[in-house]
C-alpha cells in the first residue's frame, strides 16, 4: 500500500514515467523505502485503473511508446488523506545482520568479527552516500524545481539517515570491541 503513496507523492511534483519514478526513488528514498521497476509498473497500472493517475502514451520512433503518468484530483485527495492520517504504531523493523548476530554465538571469534566488520563497511558506505550523493541530489532538485518547502522535508529525512548510520556504526564499533574482549 505504501508504494502507491510513494508514487503519488512523487507524481504530486509533476508528471513522470515509471523509469523517472524509479530514478527518483533510487536517489532519495531507497534507504528507507525502495521499489523495483517490476513493482512500480503494475502499481501504476492499478492506480490508473483506480483513477488515481492518468497515463498519456507518447509515441517514440525506434523505441517502445512511453507512458507519462500524472496524478489526478482523486490521487491528490488520496495522498492528502494519507499524509494527514496519524501513525498509530511503529512499523516492525527487519535487519538480517542483527538476526544473524543474534544467533552467531555458535561461530568462532574470527567469523563473528568478519561479519561485523563487513557490516560496518556497508554502513560507512551508506553514510558516505547520504553525505555526498543524496545531499547533492536534493540540492539539485531544489534548485531545478524551486521546491523549497519540500526540500526542507527531504533534507530532514536525509539528516535522519545520516544520524541513523552514525549510530549504527557506533554500535558496531562497540560490538566489535565486545567480541574482541569477550571471545
Amino acid at each position: 500500500m505504501s508504494l502507491r503513496f510513494t508514487l503519488l507523492g512523487f507524481l504530486s511534483y509533476g508528471p513522470m514515467t515509471g523509469y523517472d519514478l524509479k530514478k527518483h526513488i533510487d536517489n532519495s528514498t531507497q534507504f528507507f523505502w525502495h521499489a523495483s521497476l517490476s513493482q512500480i509498473y503494475p502499481t501504476l497500472k492499478r492506480m490508473d485503473e483506480d483513477g488515481l493517475v492518468e497515463a498519456a502514451v507518447i509515441p517514440q520512433e525506434g523505441r517502445p511508446d512511453k507512458k507519462v503518468y500524472t496524478i489526478t484530483p482523486a490521487g491528490q485527495a488520496a495522498l492528502m488523506d494519507w499524509l494527514a492520517e496519524p501513525l498509530g504504531e511503529l512499523s516492525p523493523q527487519k535487519d538480517p545482520a542483527l538476526l544473524k548476530l543474534f544467533f552467531s554465538g555458535v561461530l568462532n571469534r574470527e567469523a563473528i568479527l568478519a561479519h561485523l566488520c563487513r557490516h560496518q563497511e556497508l554502513h560507512r558506505a551508506r553514510l558516505a552516500h547520504y553525505r555526498k550523493e543524496t545531499a547533492s541530489y536534493i540540492e539539485q532538485i531544489i534548485v531545478a524545481t524551486d521546491f523549497t518547502r519540500e526540500g526542507i522535508m527531504w533534507e530532514l529525512v536525509r539528516q535522519w539517515g545520516e544520524q541513523y548510520e552514525q549510530a549504527y556504526i557506533q554500535w558496531l564499533e562497540q560490538a566489535i570491541a565486545t567480541i574482541e574482549e569477550e571471545f
